[in-house]
């Protein structure tokens, strides 16, 4: 395992945004939107905060998500993770003692570069996705005129772990199996690549328009242990999804489903169904895995301890100065393996 040195130009700006911690509502968050989003040509940002670059609107009817802030509960002193890349699978991590930030600081990579491209749609930078999806929601809300006036037929995120999934259902369907095999398609034209559709996905910003905009979906871009001192990008992966991204006709793909279809809010999708199930019970059902749980974000004995002490409800401590992780241990399969 080697430090970062000098990668590729294209390859740097995704380190350069992975190295900043961005905690919800932190200024340093405040200061990277600032300096690299409102600087973009034509680029607004709404009441919210969420930043919106149009790009040949014209000739588009997508729209593109990601989101701005990172799941960091504190940031180290210098706002700045110390990135370390495995040579031998081109995985990329931090020094396990924050989170890496690839969701979704690999979403925002994608959308930059796809900006620079000029490939035609709507860019919708989000924030808070982290505590809530409430900068999507303010969105969906606020800005409801200006986006349907926009005659929206998709919404793509880029903001799922793995390699494979092309999400048809976040909690509730958000897009056709029909779109969702046809983008599946369009993206297997790399060679090695085997997406499919998915319809076990979790809530991600795309989520909350889906009674605008018929085809919401999120796509894996190659991110293993998100939110976790683990958390991992397979570089190689997401350099190879981008150039694809950025030859896909999405005007051509289908839109099938219809806005009413499950239209309800996510929050009101019971997506556990456990009833009066809670998070004692769960913790007494599994408490090997919520220890080990509790590991992989960071949380010593003693933090546990001062936080049980002071009565918190949720724990949301800086890392701290653990043993190193056996990286060799956890780091997930190669994306090579799948071809």
């Amino acid at each position: 395992m080697l430090a970062i040195t000098t990668p590729a130009n294209d390859v740097q700006k995704l380190f350069n945004i992975l190295e900043i911690q961005r905690p919800s509502g932190s200024q340093t968050e405040e200061d990277w939107v600032t300096n690299n989003l409102l600087s973009l040509e034509g680029a607004r940002m709404d009441a919210y905060g969420n930043v919106f670059v149009e790009v040949s609107m014209d000739k588009s009817t997508t729209m593109f998500s990601c989101h701005t802030d990172t799941v960091h509960p504190k940031p180290h002193a210098d706002y700045k993770n110390k990135l370390v890349i495995d040579p031998m699978t081109n995985h990329l991590f931090t020094d396990h003692k924050s989170q890496l930030g690839a969701d979704d600081g690999t979403g925002i990579w994608f959308m930059l570069a796809m900006i620079e491209a000029k490939v035609p749609g709507l860019y919708a930078f989000h924030r808070d996705e982290e505590v809530g999806g409430l900068g999507s929601s303010a969105s969906a809300k606020d800005n409801y005129e200006y986006l349907m006036a926009l005659g929206l037929q998709r919404c793509v995120a880029f903001d799922r772990h793995y390699y494979e999934d092309v999400i048809t259902h976040q909690g509730t369907r958000c897009a056709s199996d029909e779109f969702a095999q046809a983008l599946s398609n369009e993206l297997n034209i790399t060679p090695g690549f085997k997406f499919k559709p998915c319809d076990t996905g979790v809530f991600t910003d795309s989520a909350n328009y889906t009674h605008m905009i018929p085809e919401c979906t999120n796509l894996s871009v190659g991110y293993w242990s998100q939110h976790t001192i683990k958390e991992t990008q397979d570089v190689g992966f997401a350099e190879k999804l981008l150039a694809r991204l950025l030859q896909i006709d999405w005007e051509a793909l289908p839109t099938s489903r219809d806005v009413t279809d499950n239209d309800y809010s996510f929050d009101d999708y019971n997506y556990y169904d456990r009833g009066a199930y809670d998070m004692l019970d769960l913790c007494e059902e599994h408490p090997v895995e919520v220890a080990e749980i509790l590991e992989d974000y960071g949380v010593t004995v003693q933090e546990l301890r001062e936080q049980i002490d002071q009565k918190l409800d949720l724990i949301t401590t800086p890392m701290a100065n653990d043993h190193p992780v056996d990286h060799f241990r956890w780091y997930m399969p190669p994306w090579t393996t799948y071809k």
